[in-house]
């Protein structure tokens, strides 16, 4: 009997949760499409193509209302069990509040599961496909690579080309040092080696440069060289500081590269700290819901249930934000923010558990 109950709460659940998904994606699209045609060309209008690129960014924008999803869902999934008199039945059998939500809170792990190994690889790669089909083509000029703590560059200018690698970069000041550049400009090739230099526009300012002509083997020592390249800095910066479009599996080797290259921040640590805990964060959302909608009544009025959900989901979404203002502000870790933000929802959740138990 105990086994039925929690395989049929489980299995609602589920309903549930797809239901408001799909409800709400159907909603999102919509803004979608609206929003693309906007960042289309006139000459660019085409339905096909705006339907393509607001698909690119749906599973992004599911990313951001899963928390919704499960807020929403176990709302309307408590007001359905009591307007059944399901819930009062399972109490009368002997489960606790916390028995009924076990297989609900299980439920939400499998989506939140399901949301980080699958839905965030593809939201990764969607963003960058739908930046890629947006954003102005620059690569027959230039292409910037970061590989092993470096930064690779070939850069395209008329008849000459330079490759340009930086061993040690400094992205906030633009500043290097070691410099390697090879120039191939029509038959020929030219190698610089400079101790530093920085990057100010669209000139590479390089100091104590050794220049090696490769063709005809003249060696010569140059204080100050200034090169032209095709790339500013928000170029290189936008390579690797995007580290919302990285899949979770990556968090790690990009945050080393952050690091590396002086553009880490906590607030990049707690946003992957909260990718990665989702599927936890999400029960305790749920944890908190049931807390609250166990209290509701008889056939709750749909729209009064739909407010309930929305208000959570907004209050929660503003103390998010509070956390990480102080956190990007350097006021708090990114460590100590998150605990906060789960510490306080499970002792409210079981504040309004205790509560329904003892009345």
């Amino acid at each position: 009997m105990i086994y039925k109950i929690s395989i049929y709460l489980f299995l609602i659940k589920i309903k549930f949760i797809i239901v408001t998904l799909f409800s709400l994606t159907l909603f999102i699209q919509i803004i979608n499409i609206i929003e693309v045609s906007r960042i289309l060309k006139s000459d660019n209008f085409d339905f096909f193509s705006i339907l393509y690129l607001s698909l690119l960014k749906l599973p992004t924008t599911i990313g951001q209302i899963i928390p919704f999803v499960i807020i929403i869902s176990t709302a309307f999934l408590y007001r359905s069990l009591i307007g059944n008199n399901e819930f009062i039945s399972m109490r009368n059998v002997g489960y606790s509040i916390i028995d009924i939500f076990k297989p609900v809170g299980f439920a939400i792990f499998v989506c939140g599961f399901f949301f980080l190994f699958i839905l965030n690889p593809i939201s990764a790669f969607s963003e960058k496909k739908f930046e890629y089909e947006t954003a102005k083509d620059f690569s027959s000029l230039y292409s910037i690579k970061i590989k092993n703590n470096e930064i690779w560059i070939k850069n395209i200018q008329e008849n000459k080309t330079n490759y340009i690698k930086f061993s040690q970069f400094d992205l906030k000041n633009m500043t290097a040092k070691r410099i390697k550049i090879i120039e191939v400009e029509d038959d020929k090739k030219r190698f610089y080696l400079a101790e530093s230099g920085n990057l100010s526009g669209n000139n590479l300012n390089l100091d104590n440069v050794y220049f090696f002509n490769i063709d005809n083997e003249e060696y010569q020592k140059i204080d100050n060289l200034i090169l032209n390249v095709n790339f500013v800095e928000n170029d290189i910066v936008n390579s690797i500081s995007n580290y919302k479009h990285i899949p979770f599996y990556k968090y790690k080797k990009h945050i080393e590269s952050l690091k590396k290259f002086n553009l880490y921040s906590e607030e990049v640590s707690l946003y992957y700290l909260s990718e990665i805990m989702k599927p936890i964060f999400l029960i305790i959302l749920g944890f908190v819901v049931m807390g609250f909608a166990s209290k509701f009544k008889r056939y709750e009025n749909f729209f009064k249930t739909l407010f309930f959900s929305i208000s959570i989901g907004f209050a929660f979404f503003i103390f998010n934000e509070v956390l990480t203002g102080l956190t990007v502000a350097n006021y708090i870790s990114f460590l100590f923010a998150y605990t906060i933000l789960i510490l306080l929802s499970i002792l409210l959740g079981l504040y309004q558990s205790i509560n329904i138990e003892i009345n």
